[in-house]
């Protein structure tokens, strides 16, 4: 048997007649089933998360091979595959339970590869760009994706991409504009506890670190919102002109798919426009600070619930908050780089 082969078959790359070949290979000779076993325990254990297992984990690989006693996996290749089996399993369920709607499925080899690296972490070597408060930037990926980056926003990328997935870092808020490529994902990780993978779409994605809330608005194709839950791997689908929103990851259901009346408001700061739907205060402060780069400091904590509801084009800030001073009950003075707001 093909040495090259085998190894494609345990990493998983294998095409259907492939498998059926490496399994009539194995079933064949007891040693030859040894053979493949201790390859797939390697591949496993060179690739396995640095953690202990769970409970649970335990009790499936207890469950797996007490299958193999009731000749479960007979048709494969003996009790030397099957030890080989259960450790993929006991791993393996980390990576299980896809949803979308109610719905549960499995997740593709390629969402094991994002298993592995789900945590925002650096990449190395890379190109960073770091947006000031008060400006914005477009970049060209290696790919030739395009994303624009709203301010006070970080994106870090590697020179080129490899050959499997296509990763980027974000920290802040950006418009993409993936370039297609059905064989090589791009995954998008953020500090916020998620990370979104996508083929050729256009989508914006916000995922401030000071933020209590992250979102991730599509226009067109299709995005998985993965996420860890326990000891698996959750995936959640997002249609069109969806919402997903995060909060916290703590919490028993932090992911919430809405349908927004005017879903384009979400882009619309690439367009030099703020939008604000009755918005609070708190949040309208935080907008406008990203987006002018003055400080705002809140002197009055009763009005950080208000709600403003308006529309700015390019205007300056104090022609902003001229118009918010107007129209509510919050007064506001500069003194310096910072915006005090109060109580009228």
């Amino acid at each position: 048997m093909n040495k090259a082969l085998l190894i494609k078959y345990v990493k998983g790359d294998a095409t259907k007649s492939e498998v059926e070949e490496v399994l009539s290979w194995a079933s064949e000779d007891l040693k030859n089933a040894d053979y493949l076993a201790k390859l797939q325990n390697i591949w496993i254990f060179t690739n396995m998360h640095q953690t202990d297992a769970s409970d649970e984990e335990l009790a499936a690989i207890k469950r797996v091979i007490r299958k193999d006693g009731n000749k479960s996996y007979k048709r494969m290749f003996s009790w030397a595959a099957a030890a080989s089996v259960a450790l993929a399993m006991g791993i393996g369920g980390w990576y299980m339970g896809k949803t979308s709607g109610s719905d549960n499925i499995s997740l593709s080899d390629t969402d094991r590869l994002v298993a592995e690296q789900v945590v925002y972490k650096n990449i190395s070597p890379s190109k960073e760009l770091y947006t000031n408060k008060g400006v914005k930037a477009k970049i060209i990926l290696p790919d030739s994706s395009v994303v624009i980056l709203n301010s006070d926003t970080r994106i870090n990328y590697p020179d080129k991409f490899d050959d499997k997935l296509r990763v980027v870092n974000l920290s802040g808020e950006a418009y993409f504009d993936v370039a297609k490529d059905t064989l090589r994902p791009m995954i998008v990780h953020t500090k916020k506890g998620f990370s979104i993978k996508v083929l050729g779409t256009k989508f914006n994605l916000k995922a401030y670190d000071n933020d209590d809330k992250s979102q991730a608005t599509l226009y067109s194709g299709k995005i998985d919102l993965i996420r860890s839950s326990g000891n698996r791997l959750v995936s959640t689908e997002v249609a069109p002109f969806q919402t997903i929103v995060v909060s916290d990851l703590k919490k028993s259901n932090p992911v919430t798919k809405i349908m927004k009346p005017s879903p384009l408001d979400d882009k619309a700061w690439t367009e030099g426009k703020i939008i604000f739907d009755e918005a609070p205060v708190s949040e309208v402060a935080k907008i406008l600070e990203r987006w002018h780069g003055y400080d705002f400091e809140i002197k009055d904590s009763s009005i950080l619930n208000y709600k403003i509801t308006a529309t700015f084009n390019s205007e300056s800030l104090v022609q902003v908050m001229d118009l918010i001073q107007m129209t509510s009950l919050v007064r506001y003075e500069i003194k310096n780089k910072t915006v005090f707001l109060y109580k009228k």
